[in-house]
């Protein structure tokens, strides 16, 4: 019985150290880097191993660069040590700032409205432009029925399940400021195409045309929403620092000498 106990035990931990070996994507001494590090850093959206690689070897680079700092007795200097809390000082600010002006700066979608009939002619593109939906997949085969699928009349759940898996991302290309080796040739195709199977690197991409716009052409209110609204924002909250200052003055126990202002 002691036997079959003590073999079992042999047995788990073995386990346990291959699942833990596998998660560890890399180590430098006493530190690691493990899958989870990087799914956090991503957001946990799907990578290429390209950027596994360029993650992994920039984390090695820095955590040997790190430690050859603490070997330097950096960690202690005074002036490093001042400048880290200046830093950190100035990251509370700006985030209590941040805070309170989200708290209590509203924009209205009439002040939106209003803006954008305003500064109409400053939404006027500059280039021809192109919105696309694109996937990102790991084989030819995969790609291929993602393509029939996308052409068919009967999407569904199927369809979902591939927006699930490989988390397409849906963006705006302006003409001139693509590679045209890469994804240039998507200009040449109309709204509705599915285009490719095309490989870059070890991944095969695939695009719906959504929506092609012209050079010229004012773009429409639901497109520049997020930027008005920023914009407005960022006018009251000039505003807003400067009654917060005012209040936390009113507030406050405050001395300057005469001697400063000579």
């Amino acid at each position: 019985m002691i036997i079959l106990f003590l073999l079992l035990i042999t047995l788990f931990s073995c386990s346990s150290n291959e699942n833990l070996e596998e998660e560890i994507f890399a180590r430098v001494g006493d530190e690691v880097l493990i899958k989870k590090n990087i799914i956090d850093k991503t957001g946990g959206s799907m990578v290429s191993s390209n950027s596994v690689l360029h993650f992994t070897n920039k984390w090695v680079k820095k955590t040997l660069l790190y430690e050859a700092a603490l070997n330097a007795n950096l960690d202690k200097d005074r002036l490093l040590i001042e400048k880290k809390e200046g830093f950190y000082k100035d990251l509370l600010i700006s985030s209590f700032l941040e805070l309170e002006a989200k708290k209590q700066i509203n924009i209205s979608k009439k002040e939106v409205s209003d803006y954008y009939r305003t500064h109409k002619k400053s939404f006027v593109r500059n280039e021809d432009e192109i919105r696309l939906k694109h996937f990102v997949l790991p084989t030819k085969n995969e790609a291929v029925k993602l393509k029939k699928l996308l052409k068919s009349n009967k999407k569904g759940a199927l369809l979902e399940e591939y927006i699930y898996k490989y988390k397409p991302e849906t963006k705006t290309v302006k003409k001139n400021l693509i590679i045209d080796n890469l994804i240039g040739f998507v200009f040449n195709h109309v709204v509705g195409d599915v285009v490719g199977p095309k490989k870059m690197g070890s991944s095969y991409h695939v695009f719906e045309v959504l929506r092609k716009n012209k050079k010229g052409t004012i773009k429409g209110l639901e497109v520049v929403y997020d930027e008005i609204q920023h914009r407005l924002f960022k006018k009251k909250e000039a505003v807003f620092l400067t009654f917060v200052l005012d209040s936390l003055y009113l507030n406050a126990d405050i001395y300057i000498s005469p001697e400063v202002d000579k």
